[in-house]
């Protein structure tokens, strides 16, 4: 079996979306200052890197990231390769004959992470409000992209209609994915959210599974 690790690294000069500070690492014991271990305190937003969305995320009073349902998070994945223009649709997801629970889209997003010093871009591929609605009216239990969201930029994002439209169904959303180096087909996905008590969101370790 081969183990794909598809999370992005959290380091301190990381792209973050604007107005987001990155992690900050700071020395809270040293063993080279005579201390028995190295300890350290670590800062970071609950969006930064690799990250789920439950659904207060975008619905106050709804469900937090440490009661995202498990069967979600872990199970049969299918990778879809998008290299169309725009933003993946409902209809073209209807033309791939896609029957999967949990679906992570490989755009060309993911050339990005190639580069660690590339800035953050408003020009990304992510999925519109019909490709939303495709995911839940075929039972997707979970989606996921390869940039920092998966709003579209500009004025189709105005009332966020595909996050609403996929939390408000449950649906759990799963971003700034690196799949660059997976191809597109079927796997078991792994993802470890961090169970933060009352979360809007989790940084996540994703595994992707290849028999």
């Amino acid at each position: 079996m081969k183990i794909h690790d598809v999370s992005l690294v959290l380091r301190p000069d990381m792209v973050t979306w604007p107005g987001e500070p990155g992690p900050t690492f700071a020395p809270l014991r040293r063993i080279a200052k005579g201390d028995a271990a190295n300890v350290s305190l670590v800062t970071f937003g609950d969006h930064t890197g690799t990250h789920v969305d439950p659904p207060v995320h975008f619905i106050d009073g709804a469900n937090t990231v440490d009661k995202l349902p498990v069967d979600a998070l872990v199970g049969p994945c299918r990778v879809v390769g998008f290299d169309g223009p725009g933003h993946v649709g409902g209809a073209w997801l209807e033309r791939q004959g896609i029957r999967a629970e949990r679906i992570l889209f490989k755009t060309r997003n993911s050339a990005r992470w190639r580069d660690p010093t590339a800035p953050f871009t408003r020009d990304f591929v992510a999925i519109d409000a019909s490709a939303a609605r495709w995911c839940v009216d075929h039972r997707v239990k979970l989606v996921g992209v390869d940039y920092l969201s998966i709003e579209p930029q500009g004025p189709e994002k105005e009332g966020y209609p595909v996050h609403n439209t996929l939390l408000r169904a449950g649906v759990v959303i799963i971003e700034a994915l690196d799949l660059g180096a997976v191809a597109p087909g079927d796997y078991t996905l792994v993802c470890g959210a961090i169970k933060l008590e009352d979360g809007d969101g989790a940084p996540a370790r994703v595994f992707l599974l290849e028999a």
